[in-house]
């Protein structure tokens, strides 16, 4: 028989648990390794990756500031210059014609404005004031003609004014104007 001892002092499994405890296995320490590559790879690839674009930049500007392009660079300023002050000049043409009328749409717009059994001895334009000098047989007929040059919404008629004169057979009448701004 064998003689089995119960003694607490022994331990039969001891020495493979001290060799199990003291050794880390070696995939552990891989992965540790890998994460910290990894996490230190995340914290500095953006920098690394602004240095390159700023030596890039630099790389760029150096070339720009270069000699060779010196001329363009005084062209294009001469050429952004002349353009600002072409843009300045239309915007006066634009306000002049804003505020103009052309003369000869104006001595139209009076033509076809005319009704029958009247016409226009003279037409003097000032700019924003015309005065329309005319012969109609009755003054019926003027206040027509009066009546259609309001109704075109191309005067100001509250600054109409006019004047008859009879004479033997027909009425001369004088009408002055002042044109909307803007037409």
């Amino acid at each position: 028989m064998k003689d089995i001892n119960f003694l607490v002092e022994e331990r039969p499994f001891e020495s493979n648990l001290k060799k199990e405890k003291k050794s880390i296995p070696a995939v552990k320490i891989l992965v540790l390794i890998l994460v910290i590559v990894i996490g230190t790879v995340i914290l500095l690839a953006p920098g690394l990756y602004i240095r390159i674009l700023e030596g890039r930049a630099l790389a760029i500007e150096n070339k720009l500031t270069d000699v060779k392009y010196s001329e363009a660079r005084s062209i294009k300023a001469q050429l952004s210059y002349i353009t600002n002050k072409i843009i300045s000049k239309k915007d006066v043409i634009n306000a002049i014609d804003f505020e103009n009328t052309p003369v000869s749409q104006i001595i139209l717009i009076t033509q076809n404005a005319l009704p029958s059994g009247c016409y226009l001895t003279s037409l003097s334009y000032s700019g924003k004031s015309f005065t329309i000098r005319g012969v109609a047989e009755s003054s019926f007929i003027i206040t027509d003609y009066m009546t259609n040059l309001e109704r075109l919404d191309f005067f100001e008629s509250s600054t109409q004014s006019f004047s008859l004169e009879e004479s033997q057979s027909a009425i001369e009448f004088t009408i002055t104007c002042t044109l909307k701004l803007g037409r």
